[in-house]
């Protein structure tokens, strides 16, 4: 089944915002065994919405249209929906109620132009905006399936899930059953990613790979598409699943909604270990995406930015000497903020980064890209520590991306090297 997707907005045309919602309803309609053929973008010109609401229907099943559904003048998408086909605009006293209703909450009383986001085409079925005051419809034609969603991502997201979804699933007919599976990995770049797989053995009629640069991680995804039923291509993936991750490893590190921070989280309190940071470079990136996990106070007990040398020295005791003798960005100076932080938190492990993010500051030796990240942990009753050293590319906000990216592998790492130390003895 053939999918599209419209998004609408001239904020989206002018370049003022990202398109995030199609990368995340096309994720979701492969999950049905929709495949997105199109995205197309249009503005806020109900001639234009007409136009691209046309062409969709006449090479797509399912068409999604984000945005337009809004209070404001410029939201016509209804207007346009209803005009392109051949419908009028009714006022769907379900889809008032519930805006009233959304108003009152805020203390508000709803106007004629809020009142506008209740006329909806004639024939049309309302999908209730659990999260805002907009809802979104669904309505057929000539066999095609149209969802019209409100463009703001968080509805978007809700109303895709809880009210989109459910719909193709249970009352579109199926002639194609699938199932799905992002792999997520880290330190293998894309073209590594392919030669590690490449010579795993599928069903290449059924199964489809997918290598998806998401940086600073490489995403796998592996559909499976059959005649017969869910169960089967279930059973396909699985297998297919398994080869994957023989063939790459422990550079896989979670999968579909994993994130690398969701991951250490959950290896940090399985283990009841808990951590401290010390940031150079990074800024208090690393110790945001740590927190960032509901429940991280069970883990993670302070983080600290010291950017100058003189904070290294004040809060971590930082020896002058070895910035003296080494630079502030070195394994000597990263080893011992990871000791320190570790020792005045009184953590199980300590985690450090610093290094040169750019755009100035590099040198020779020591180019913009350096960065040192350094691991101090409980070995045997003493303190050990490691370090290393990256050369990483590009601008300054990627440099700290992938910095605070490799500083939770790290943690990740060292719990996989504990494991392999629990099964040697």
């Amino acid at each position: 089944m053939r999918g599209e997707i419209v998004t609408i907005g001239n904020e989206l045309i002018c370049g003022l915002v990202t398109d995030t919602n199609s990368p995340y309803i096309a994720e979701r309609l492969m999950s049905l065994g929709v495949e997105p053929l199109f995205i197309t973008s249009v503005g806020d010109d109900e001639w234009a919405i007409e136009d691209a609401l046309l062409r969709a229907i006449g090479r797509a099943e399912i068409v999604i249209v984000t945005g337009g559904l809004g209070p404001t003048p410029d939201d016509i998408t209804s207007r346009a929906a209803a005009k392109s086909m051949g419908k009028r605009l009714m006022l769907s006293p379900e889809a008032l109620e519930h805006i009233k209703k959304r108003y009152k909450r805020r203390g508000i009383n709803p106007d004629s132009h809020a009142e506008r986001q209740a006329l909806i085409p004639q024939g049309a079925r309302i999908i209730i905006n659990p999260v805002g005051t907009a809802p979104g419809f669904y309505m057929s034609h000539k066999g095609k399936h149209l969802f019209f969603i409100p463009g703001v991502p968080k509805e978007m997201k809700v109303i895709m899930d809880q009210g989109v979804l459910p719909i193709i699933a249970d009352e579109i007919p199926q002639d194609v059953f699938s199932a799905r599976k992002v792999l997520k990995i880290f330190g293998l770049s894309e073209s590594q990613v392919y030669e590690k797989v490449k010579d795993v053995r599928y069903d290449t009629e059924r199964v489809k790979l997918g290598f998806l640069p998401v940086f600073p991680e490489n995403h796998l995804s592996i559909t499976v598409r059959t005649n017969s039923s869910v169960a089967d291509a279930q059973k396909i993936l699985d297998n297919v699943e398994e080869s994957m991750r023989d063939a790459l490893g422990d550079a896989v590190f979670g999968e579909d909604e994993d994130t690398l921070e969701k991951v250490v989280a959950r290896l940090l309190k399985s283990k009841e270990k808990t951590i401290a940071v010390a940031e150079s470079l990074t800024g208090g990136l690393l110790a945001e995406r740590l927190t960032n996990i509901p429940g991280s106070s069970n883990y993670f007990e302070r983080g600290i930015v010291t950017y100058s040398d003189e904070s290294k020295v004040s809060l971590l005791g930082v020896d002058k000497k070895l910035i003296s003798d080494f630079g502030a960005v070195s394994a000597e100076v990263a080893e011992a903020m990871a000791i320190g932080i570790k020792r005045i938190s009184g953590t199980d492990i300590g985690v450090s980064t610093t290094g040169i993010a750019g755009p100035g500051g590099g040198s020779d030796k020591k180019p913009v890209g350096t960065v040192f990240i350094a691991l101090a942990y409980d070995d045997g009753g003493k303190v050990s520590v490691k370090s290393h050293r990256y050369g990483f590319f590009g601008d300054r906000d990627r440099i700290r991306q992938i910095s605070s990216e490799m500083g939770l592998e790290w943690i990740r790492r060292y719990f996989i090297d504990e494991g392999e130390k629990e099964n040697v003895n």
